[in-house]
């Protein structure tokens, strides 16, 4: 029988979010990996090259990530081939262990992933054709450990449509609240369909405007609220904070919320061990 421990860890999902991810180097194989290892979900950024090579990249140009010269780093992914994103080096950056990662092709990815059944991949649209990227999931045959990621509800619906089995994720800016709380509002009228999670980003709220015991801009009666009316349509609520602590996380966790999107994978899980 699984003791509280188990049962409690095995009821928790997250993502390792790329961008700013501060303990790998972003939309790298070895922060997939990384995340694997973790027990977590990672992601990975999309967008296409000129040869229509779809690839895991954050940014619309290489300079922040990889070191592309000069008179590179500012041209548009879209407008390079695949061959020419190998010459940089998308690891030497984050540091002298990660010389020589490279800007990885999705086929890459979802090969090692049609590997593993027990693993899953979230994609985040940035710049990619649609009928492609679902193309190339067919291929691999990896539909189901698939969450796709955007915040066009529009785009989450032409990938359900072309890929019932993808699990479609929407989220949310939090960083004006009302506006977060009108867009699941909106979500809920349309009966949250063609959605399979919706994602909230929780940013702290300022300090003079801080609740006791509670960091974020979205207040914690609403999160409760979200994840109950969540749950009752079959649906998952995905959090993201920017900022978490033992105590806030715990307060999430108390919640009931079990599905996260974290910048520090190996922190968060620490934190978890000691709330379970």
């Amino acid at each position: 029988m699984a003791t509280r421990e188990q049962a409690g860890w095995r009821s928790v999902s997250w993502q390792a979010h790329q961008n700013s991810n501060s303990e790998m180097p972003e939309n790298t194989m070895a922060a997939v990996t990384y995340a694997w290892e973790l027990g977590g979900i990672p992601e990975l950024d999309i967008r296409q090259t000129a040869d229509g090579t779809i690839v895991g990249l954050h940014d619309a140009t290489p300079g922040r990530t990889t070191d592309a010269p000069e008179a590179d780093k500012d041209k548009e992914i879209s407008t390079l081939t695949f061959e020419q994103l190998q010459v940089w080096d998308a690891g030497i950056r984050f540091g002298e262990p990660f010389r020589g990662e490279r800007i990885p092709a999705l086929a890459h990815i979802l090969a090692v992933l049609a590997e593993h059944p027990e693993r899953e991949l979230y994609l985040d649209y940035k710049q990619v054709d649609l009928g492609a990227l679902a193309g190339l999931i067919r291929r691999y045959g990896v539909g189901s450990q698939i969450i796709f990621a955007h915040n066009d509800y529009n785009n989450c619906c032409t990938v359900k449509e072309l890929l019932p089995d993808v699990r479609t994720m929407l989220w949310v800016s939090g960083r004006v609240p009302e506006a977060a709380m009108r867009k699941f509002e909106e979500m809920a009228e349309a009966d949250f369909a063609s959605l399979d999670i919706i994602q909230l980003h929780l940013v702290n709220a300022e300090e003079d405007q801080a609740e006791a015991g509670w960091n974020y801009r979205l207040p914690r009666p609403f999160l409760a609220s979200a994840l109950q009316r969540l749950q009752e349509k079959g649906r998952e609520l995905e959090v993201l904070p920017f900022y978490f602590d033992d105590a806030s996380l715990f307060d999430l966790l108390d919640l009931g919320i079990r599905r996260f999107a974290v910048d520090e994978p190996k922190v968060f899980v620490e934190s978890l061990q000691r709330y379970f």
